[in-house]
């Protein structure tokens, strides 16, 4: 028994700055117990300078949002919650501690509360917060407005702002990391930002409103940006960055791309683009630093060149369209490829030295012309590989004598197989889909279903 009070002394006994550590990992919840483990746990958590404060995480809520709910029981959460956030700011406040980061995620229930938020805010600024991240809720149509007071903060090195503001005033300077979301701004105020924020290294904008043509320049120290549009009258996004290393940009269907200027580029991130094959090409070949490349859900790629000599990870996942891949990447250490159709494209690699994933989810019923492709598509090249297989559909046939008279190549040796039949499939024929996938490929390693009923009947085949 002593023995275990001297090692839980021994954990008391950490560095303040290592008990700091370990709480960072904690929601503010969890946190807090650490107080009740000695009088040193309860000193670190009293003066701890990172104050997180998700509402989801105190009304035990999974998914992390909460909507606006006006019913007295729920109204008395919230209000419970508020007194802990301004507990915790005017205990920071009175003993004059320094702010690290200030994260305040929440559903606003009333207006009369926001001069509350507003407060919080103030007081955060006051202690020297260099991260702030901010997201209020509120009813459909109605927006928390932030306070002035936000935009004169000179000490602020990170901020995420999730709310409709006026950025004619922002002063910034000290601003490096900067996420936009959900909020409606336009270009004069995007321009207002990069003049008074010139060392951004991190910028996001998702799913704001308001934008048609979209300029990021001028930001030396720019190296990530985030964007992901949701209005279709967007008309062009340009980024021109001359130190920019990661680029992602989401859903925005209608919208005229320039990052050429971006030379440093080394992650690259494109989904639901409309996008061309030559635009793809050309714009790869533009970047000689990429090293890493994802592609999804471009409808609009048919049959593309990847042509990168220090590209390390490649990974295209569902894009319908896409009939033919050429890959030419002597430095490439990873490659999937993930359809969620029935079409097996042809993928040619000139010079790609490592394994490909292939992952096939099978939605549509499949029949022995699906297998005669499969098999015709593994010895397309010499490459190793690893298939996976996610089996949806209700009906599969596999019948030789269809084969007949047709020359036919020698199985491929994959290095492994995985098969998964969802509930959808339970139904299927299993001996037709084991003799398909055996008579398609020879794998050296056959993993099966997890699921108890779908395993036993491909053990009884």
């Amino acid at each position: 028994m002593d023995e275990n009070i001297d090692a839980m002394d021994r954990i008391s006994d950490l560095p303040e700055f290592i008990m700091q550590h370990i709480l960072s990992f904690l929601t503010r919840k969890e946190a807090a117990k650490t107080s009740l483990l000695s009088k040193k746990w309860n000193c670190v958590w009293s003066s701890f300078p990172i104050l997180n404060f998700e509402q989801a995480h105190y009304f035990n809520i999974n998914g992390g949002y909460i909507m606006p709910d006006t019913s007295p029981d729920n109204q008395k959460r919230v209000e419970n919650f508020m007194n802990i956030v301004d507990q915790s700011l005017s205990r920071f406040y009175e003993h004059k501690l320094q702010l690290q980061r200030f994260k305040l995620d929440m559903t606003l229930v009333d207006f009369k509360l926001a001069s509350l938020v507003d407060k919080w805010i103030e007081l955060a600024l006051e202690h020297d917060a260099k991260e702030m991240d901010l997201l209020v809720r509120t009813e459909k149509n109605t927006w928390y407005s932030l306070p002035e007071t936000i935009f004169v903060a000179k000490s602020t090195n990170a901020c995420k702002l999730e709310q409709p503001i006026s950025w004619r005033t922002v002063k910034f300077y000290s601003l490096q990391k900067l996420w936009l979301r959900d909020i409606s701004v336009n270009e004069e105020i995007i321009q207002d930002i990069i003049q008074t924020c010139p060392f951004i290294t991190d910028f996001g904008i998702v799913e704001c409103h308001g934008l048609k043509n979209l300029v990021i320049s001028n930001l030396p120290k720019l190296c990530k940006v985030e964007v992901a549009l949701i209005e279709q009258e967007v008309e062009s996004v340009k980024v021109e960055a001359a130190n920019l290393q990661y680029f992602s940009f989401v859903y925005s269907r209608q919208c005229l791309l320039d990052i050429t200027a971006c030379q440093n580029l080394k992650y690259l991130y494109f989904r639901d683009l409309n996008i061309t094959d030559q635009y793809l090409h050309s714009n790869i070949s533009r970047f000689p630093h990429l090293e890493t490349l994802h592609v999804v859900c471009c409808k609009m790629l048919e049959s593309v060149k990847i042509s990168a000599p220090r590209l390390e990870g490649l990974l295209i996942d569902e894009c319908p369209n896409l009939l033919e891949v050429e890959i030419d990447t002597p430095n490439l250490s990873s490659f999937r490829y993930h359809s969620f159709r029935n079409v097996i494209p042809k993928i040619f690699s000139k010079n790609a030295p490592c394994p490909f994933e292939l992952t096939f989810a099978l939605c549509h019923n499949v029949n022995t012309l699906w297998f005669l492709k499969l098999r015709e598509f593994l010895v397309m090249s010499n490459q190793r590989k690893v298939l996976k297989l996610l089996i949806f559909c209700q009906e599969v046939t596999f019948n030789l004598e269809e084969l007949r008279g047709i020359t036919l190549p020698p199985p491929f040796e994959l290095e492994l197989m995985r098969v998964d039949v969802r509930n959808s499939a339970l139904s299927i024929n299993y001996g037709s889909l084991i003799d398909g996938l055996l008579w398609s490929c020879r794998p050296k390693i056959l993993s099966l279903p997890a699921g108890l009923e779908s395993r036993e009947k491909c053990i009884k085949v």
